[in-house]
């Protein structure tokens, strides 16, 4: 799928923030019932208070989360005469009250967590590209399709700080 002058390019990105003790889904992007969503990037950086690794999921659900307490980060659009973007980011410091239905899993893996003390660390970042892993982005076509990172309600390690960012573009329905 090759993006056009008549596509829309956003990206969001969370501030620095601490998840619930046990957290599930930390960071979605939204479709919507305009224009249809295509992900390019995904991506998740932390910190904690001693250095660690820790298990993160970008899940794909088929109805949108309810309940829980998020902020919606600010949408940049990649062309400042482009329109306001239609799909929503949300960064979650309480847990949803109800997760959406999950298709599935998309990626999974292990990120590497500096310690917050730790001199001479650069950004380390786990980013999940859907045009090099296979060769499209991934699709978001109704309100409720919805991407997710996920720390599976795993025990939040001591002092775990999260940024998370998406880069997507949109295709007006009609």
């Amino acid at each position: 799928m090759t993006i056009n002058r008549f596509d829309f390019v956003y990206s969001a990105c969370s501030t620095a923030f601490t998840p619930p003790a046990t957290p599930t889904d930390v960071f979605t992007l939204s479709g919507n019932a305009v224009t249809n969503v295509y992900v390019m990037k995904m991506g998740i950086s932390t910190l904690q208070t001693t250095l660690g690794i820790n298990a993160w999921y970008l899940l794909k659900r088929s109805t949108a989360n309810t309940g829980g307490t998020s902020t919606t980060p600010a949408v940049v659009p990649f062309d400042i005469n482009d329109p306001a973007a239609s799909s929503i980011a949300r960064q979650y410091s309480v847990n949803p009250a109800a997760l959406g239905t999950l298709i599935g899993t998309v990626w999974e893996g292990f990120v590497g967590s500096p310690a917050l003390s730790t001199p001479g660390v650069g950004d380390i970042v786990q980013e999940v590209n859907f045009l090099d892993m296979v060769g499209q982005p991934l699709s978001l076509l109704s309100v409720n399709d919805v991407l997710a990172w996920n720390f599976n309600g795993a025990a939040l390690p001591p002092g775990l700080s999260v940024l998370c960012y998406a880069i997507w573009y949109e295709k007006s329905k009609t």
